[in-house]
């Protein structure tokens, strides 16, 4: 089950922007081709030449490859698997899996642009073109010893009415009375120093026989990593816009939003991390939670940005 966590008490209405690989450097990386303007592969013949070389505009980071008809680049994004650190000390596997996502529908937007409040300029440009509609955040979850990469399938670079929005959240501190839960992020607890006689009985045979315990508590021996890190912020909540030649990878750890389709189509998603096949270790959740509907969590979508229904009304929707 989900751990239930109040919204903000006022209404936090996230105003998305362009997915970029600077502003989603805190959460993760974004795939996509560094040089999207670079010329197709044509090759040039001559004189002295069977075949010339390509036509390509010069990286410094990719290499030719294939016998000069494609370009390479290396460590487009990192695979991380830390499932060692896990208390269970499972070990993960790779998983390939694939996600047909729906698009989802849009809520009205009953607010009015004085009810926000002071604007940045990014809702200004929101309030002028106006709001299609809003989308409820209403689940957070996390992969704590595994990154997660989302590749869309079939969404061509020219549809400008299909997308998916990445909404993500930093990760507040751990406080006392949440240390019983499972271990998000793993960090390294501080290593102190060993005395004379523990570094000296390294070298001798184990004192105890197989059919005995030490002294030394187990879980002191195993435990390598302690819980440092908590539950999302939520008031630091960020939502990109992600277009077709886009694919993301969220960090080990980030608290980010069910996979949310922008438009009016299904689009598939191949989706690569690691798993241990314990659930608690796998994928954690938290349920925003809010006596009224004043305290949601909203995403503005704009208008004509994308072709979404929009479908009845907030407070009966949530």
């Amino acid at each position: 089950m989900p751990l239930k966590i109040k919204a903000p008490s006022v209404p936090l209405r996230l105003i998305p922007e362009p997915l970029t690989p600077s502003a989603f450097a805190p959460f993760g990386t974004v795939i996509e081709n560094p040089s999207p303007s670079s010329p197709s592969i044509t090759h040039q013949r001559s004189p002295d030449q069977s075949l010339g070389e390509p036509n390509w505009a010069s990286s410094a980071s990719a290499v030719t490859a294939n016998q000069g008809t494609a370009l390479k680049y290396n460590d487009v994004t990192k695979l991380v698997d830390l499932y060692d650190r896990a208390p269970s000390r499972k070990p993960g596997k790779a998983v390939m899996s694939m996600f047909v996502c729906m698009p989802r529908d849009l809520l009205p937007d009953i607010s009015s642009a004085d009810s926000i409040g002071t604007t940045t300029a990014a809702e200004d440009d929101l309030q002028k073109g106006g709001v299609e509609g809003l989308l409820p955040i209403k689940i957070l979850e996390r992969h704590p010893y595994t990154t997660q990469t989302f590749i869309p399938l079939g969404l061509s670079p020219s549809d400008q009415h299909t997308g998916y929005l990445v909404v993500v959240a930093p990760t507040l501190p751990l406080s006392k009375n949440r240390e019983a839960r499972p271990p998000p992020f793993p960090m390294p607890e501080p290593r102190r120093r060993r005395s004379l006689r523990e570094v000296l009985s390294l070298a001798r045979p184990p004192p105890f026989p197989e059919n005995e315990q030490s002294s030394v508590p187990s879980s002191r021996r195993s435990r390598r990593f302690t819980v440092r890190l908590g539950p999302p912020d939520l008031q630091n909540l960020r939502a990109f816009v992600a277009r077709g030649p886009q694919a993301v990878t969220y960090g080990a750890g980030t608290w980010h939003a069910p996979m949310i389709v922008l438009g009016g189509k299904n689009v598939e998603f191949v989706v690569v991390q690691y798993s241990n096949g314990v659930t608690e270790e796998d994928c954690q959740e938290v349920e925003i939670t809010t006596d009224t509907a004043g305290g949601v969590v909203v995403a503005a979508i704009s208008k004509g940005e994308f072709q979404m229904p929009v479908k009845g009304e907030l407070k009966a929707k949530l």
